[in-house]
């Protein structure tokens, strides 16, 4: 069989049902979801697309990274990985698309950032905040990630194309533009998650995010690339690849697993070793909600309990079904990590802090009055310590209602609106959408020309490899 794909109409047919299933997933949390500007739709879409084109940066990572370190294992699957890339061509510009949607007010989810904008004359610490979040500022230079992105997947397929020439200049000008992604990759990857995850609550933040979102997405891409292997060997393709190529990337899912479990514990810890409370709110929010304590340790069990005791042997990375098992479970487990990033709604977010806040002030200030109280006469300052107790007094008269005249109550703070965050049927199938549309994708671009590179200076040594070790 040639070692071109073919996209049959089948295969095509199969993707659009896909798509379908994803369209109905929208139309279902739109009906049944409309709180909070259907929040619950917008952070499928946004998570989805955020996953996806994760994916996708990290297939042209991949091969970046190998071409600079002369690596010949690869060379095989090469296209495999470039091909992952045609879903940041679209990506990009519906992550930009989703920002400017939500600045215009069509969704919430980034009303905390527009917020601090409003706000800044009164929160003179939010400057740099301020300076970050301006509208052109955020909106341009996503929109510059997206431009970036989109012409170096072009780009890159079509350069290394030209690898099938045995040209030693093009080999070299490879490691040029290799380098120029390893770059833009660097800086544009950390960004976008602090530009479009971590802005969902500007009161967080951490400071290894952008290795975390690299490390995360990583293991999807692997888990993405073993099962697109093992599906193309299924219809006859790339028979040249073996168990030892598959084995080699079932060791880079294995190693990327325990490099995320790594990054996961390090920022869950941060609110015992570090105790900074703009580091701590997102575990403090998310483990006061049931739902989100069992995604969250839903996500640790596959994500690190699962290769551990299963992907950990030689045998299981040399069986495809195993191993394919394994990649399945992977991905569906960083979904979930990535759900328990994005599906905290706004309103439900802002409410609950401003709650806890204006609980916290008032019990401050009767605590504050007590003292004042039983102490004045011990004061160094009586005048002093009678103007500031009648001060504080009035205020918390004020404020919590207790009236002489009517024995009045001031209403105690709202509790924060119901979070309508999960993982339903109606995630399920939008997820099985952009699914869909990333096949629908990555087929199109791997059946433009053939999927083994022949003429490749490595691709003798990537026909050659065995792997010895575990």
């Amino acid at each position: 069989m040639t070692d071109t794909f073919d996209f049959t109409g089948k295969l095509k047919k199969s993707l659009f049902y896909m798509m379908g299933a994803g369209v109905l997933g929208i139309l279902l949390l739109v009906v049944f979801y409309p709180q909070n500007h259907f929040s619950r739709l917008w952070s499928n879409i946004l998570a989805n697309t955020y996953f996806f084109t994760g994916i996708g940066l990290f297939g042209l990572f991949v091969v970046a990274a190998t071409q600079l370190a002369y690596g010949g294992w690869q060379t095989l699957m090469k296209r495999i990985f470039l091909s992952l890339s045609a879903f940041t061509r679209i990506g990009g510009f519906l992550l930009a698309g989703i920002l400017i949607l939500g600045i215009l007010g069509v969704h919430n989810l980034y009303d905390h950032a527009t917020s601090i904008v409003k706000a800044h004359t009164i929160l003179p610490k939010f400057t740099t905040k301020v300076i970050y979040f301006s509208t052109v500022f955020w909106v341009g230079r996503v929109l510059l990630y997206a431009i970036l992105w989109y012409l170096f997947s072009i780009t890159m397929n079509k350069f290394f194309a030209r690898t099938d020439q045995t040209n030693p200049k093009v080999y070299k000008k490879s490691k040029l533009l290799a380098a120029a992604f390893i770059v833009v990759f660097a800086v544009t990857e950390s960004a976008i998650s602090w530009d479009m995850i971590m802005s969902l609550d500007t009161g967080w933040y951490s400071t290894l995010f952008g290795w975390y979102n690299f490390a995360s997405y990583g293991c999807a891409a692997w888990g993405m690339t073993i099962l697109l292997v093992i599906y193309l060997k299924s219809k006859g393709y790339a028979s040249r690849i073996n168990e030892n190529h598959v084995h080699d990337l079932g060791k880079m899912l294995f190693g990327f697993s325990i490099l995320w479990t790594y990054m996961w514990f390090d920022q869950f810890m941060l609110q015992w070793f570090g105790n900074i409370p703009e580091e701590t709110s997102f575990w403090v929010k998310r483990f006061d909600v049931n739902y989100f304590t069992f995604t969250i340790v839903l996500s640790l069990i596959i994500n690190f309990g699962f290769p551990v005791f299963f992907l950990i042997t030689r045998g299981a990375k040399r069986n495809f079904r195993v191993i394919g098992f394994g990649a399945a479970l992977l991905i569906f487990g960083h979904y979930v990590d990535f759900f328990n990033y994005t599906f905290v709604e706004s309103n439900w977010n802002k409410e609950a802090l401003e709650a806890k806040k204006e609980s916290a002030i008032k019990t401050s200030k009767i605590v504050f009055y007590a003292e004042a109280t039983e102490n004045k006469s011990a004061a160094s300052d009586v005048n002093k310590a009678k103007e500031n107790t009648g001060a504080v007094a009035t205020e918390v008269k004020k404020e919590i209602g207790e009236k002489k005249e009517g024995g009045e109550k001031v209403e105690e703070p709202e509790a924060p609106v119901k979070n309508y965050a999960g993982i339903g049927i109606g995630e399920l199938l939008v997820f099985t959408g952009f699914l869909g549309v990333f096949l629908y994708l990555f087929f199109l671009n791997l059946s433009k020309r053939p999927i083994i590179p022949e003429n490749d200076p490595y691709l003798k040594e990537a026909e050659k490899l065995v792997v010895t070790y575990a």
